[in-house]
Order: C-alpha cells, then sequence, then structure tokens
C-alpha cells in the first residue's frame, strides 16, 4: 500500500502589529551615586516626549525629587542632577522620567 506524496499548504491574514512605544529611553552615570550629583543621559527628543519630567521616588513610592526637562536639556541631550538639596538617605530609589502616558524607570542606587 502506498499513500504517494502530499502536499499541504496554509495561509494566514493576521492583523500587522506596529512598533510599540516603550516610553522614552535614558541612561544614569554613574550609578550607584556617591557623591551629591549624577547624570541623566537622554536617547530621545522633545519632538517625541514633549514636557517630559524626572520623577525620584524612594523605595515606598514617596516622590522625593522632580525636575521639568527643559529646551535647553535636550539641546546637551544631558542633564545634571544635584542632590544636595534633597539630602537623600543611602538606599535604593527608583528615577522615572514621565511624558503624558508614557513613563519609563529605572533602579538609582545612593551611596
Amino acid at each position: 500500500m502506498s499513500l504517494g506524496n502530499v502536499k499541504l499548504s496554509a495561509h494566514a491574514d493576521l492583523p500587522s502589529i506596529g512598533i510599540v512605544d516603550l516610553g522614552p529611553t535614558f541612561s544614569i552615570n554613574p550609578n550607584p551615586v556617591s557623591g551629591t550629583f549624577f547624570y541623566v543621559n537622554l536617547n530621545f527628543t522633545e519632538a517625541q516626549y514633549p514636557e517630559a519630567v524626572i520623577v525620584i521616588n524612594d523605595i515606598l513610592g514617596k516622590v522625593v525629587f522632580s525636575y521639568t526637562i527643559r529646551k535647553s536639556d535636550y539641546a546637551t541631550s544631558q542633564i545634571r542632577v544635584d542632590l544636595s538639596d534633597v539630602m537623600l538617605d543611602k538606599g535604593i530609589y527608583f528615577l522615572q522620567i514621565k511624558s503624558g502616558d508614557a513613563t519609563k524607570t529605572l533602579k538609582l542606587a545612593i551611596r
């Protein structure tokens, strides 16, 4: 008994999925922070995320620092964050950049 050759084919019309915006990308250096300041390097433009704000929350979610990103900050792509007036205790914090509905969070360690 011979079955011969069997040919199968399939076609599916799936909806296309666009690029998902995961929020503004940025980096922190140095991290951990051992002095009174650090830098936030912006990897986005004002056109992408206008009226962006840097927010630092403690481990319980309390806002301990807030800074509105200015037009001049976008020009240099780097923001010097001075913590000398904030007096943060050593530990783990969460630095967020928020713009509209987009939020991106990184862990920030203070030594």
